[in-house]
């Protein structure tokens, strides 16, 4: 009996580190990464927040991001959007995307973000379904600004998420 607890406590004992990684942030967890943006003649690819938990959790805990990789943000209508950094220590950049009806994206503003600030939020100026978050700095350094239009692919308007209590 002795031995059988023994043998309970290290198997116990030994999982318990891999339970932590179970909610680790290793970059782009989701089920839905990899899909790819082309703004300003630069790829980049996003993993899609289109579900309640995904959005809640950004990118919360990330120390990184690969370089041109991002977080899609995608509501299920337009709405005034706000972006806190709680948990983030990554500094980021945020554009607000309105979907026009000729299928192109036109970024309405744009904020940087600074790492744990939780309020005020970061707002877009006018309702938006869409918002990407980026490093910091990488809308700058590729000259894009708020006004600057982009095609949409088509998977975007297959981002129909549904209805939830997160805004």
């Amino acid at each position: 009996m002795q031995l059988l607890r023994l043998v309970c406590f290290a198997l116990v004992a030994a999982a318990l580190p891999l339970a932590g990684c179970e909610h680790s942030y290793a970059p782009y967890e989701s089920r839905d990464h990899g899909r790819v943006l082309e703004l300003g003649g630069k790829k980049v690819v996003v993993e899609i927040a289109d579900k309640m938990a995904t959005r809640r959790q950004g990118l919360m805990g990330r120390q990184s991001l690969p370089a041109d990789h991002g977080m899609l943000f995608a509501y299920p209508s337009p709405r005034i959007l706000g972006f806190w950094m709680r948990n983030t220590p990554l500094p980021l950049s945020i554009a607000f995307i309105e979907e026009l009806p000729d299928g192109t994206g036109r970024i309405v503003n744009l904020h940087d973000m600074e790492p744990f600030v939780e309020s005020p939020p970061y707002a877009s100026d006018k309702p938006v379904r869409l918002a990407l978050e980026m490093e910091q700095g990488w809308f700058a350094r590729h000259g894009i600004k708020a006004g600057d239009t982009f095609p949409l692919p088509t998977w975007i308007s297959e981002l129909v998420p549904g209805e939830d209590s997160s805004g």
